[in-house]
């Protein structure tokens, strides 16, 4: 009988504590249009949805530099990630990926498509943004840079664009060449 209710409590602790973090990665889940560092512009439409308690970060829509509109979708899929195994297409890349909640953080890896190099990544909501931050392997974070994103909605992207569920996503974690 004592082991029956040990069981139970802890049946009741790790259902509470699923919840505790489902609801806080709700409130990073979704739509996000990257803000270049340099530049200030946006680039490209991340979709973060989460996988076995992981979070992960798809790009959907890619933003041209020269006009400011979107250039590339995941239905369309023109541009590839040279620097990458298999040459996949950029729009339904999981660039960012296995991310953990760490307090208010979430750490995990983030990769560069146009070059294959794989960061540390923090990730932190502020408000209607993210800051997302890139840092070399084992330093702690010291080293790296910071790059805003901004909540976006559906209504931003092409008119003839549907987002898909993520409840459909497998992540698939690219690789350098």
């Amino acid at each position: 009988m004592r082991k029956l209710r040990l069981i139970a409590i802890a049946t009741a602790v790790l259902i509470a504590l699923g919840a505790v973090s489902a609801w806080a990665a709700d409130d990073i889940l979704g739509l996000w249009k990257i803000i270049d560092d340099k530049t200030n512009k946006p680039t490209a439409f991340v979709l973060l949805y989460s996988n076995g308690g992981k979070l992960y970060g798809r790009m959907m829509a890619t933003i041209s530099k020269e006009t400011g509109k979107v250039d590339d979708t995941i239905d369309t899929m023109k541009f590839k990630a040279d620097a990458l195994a298999g040459d996949p297409p950029n729009c339904g890349l999981d660039f960012v990926y296995e991310m953990q909640e760490r307090g208010k953080d979430w750490k995990g890896a983030i990769i560069d498509p146009g070059d294959g190099k794989v960061y540390d990544c923090t990730i932190k909501r502020d408000g209607d943004k993210l800051i997302v931050r890139g840092s070399l392997k084992g330093t702690g974070g010291l080293l790296g840079r910071n790059q805003t994103w901004l909540l976006a909605n559906e209504s931003e992207l092409p008119p003839d664009f549907k987002l898909p569920a993520p409840a459909s996503f497998v992540p698939l974690i690219p690789k350098k060449k």
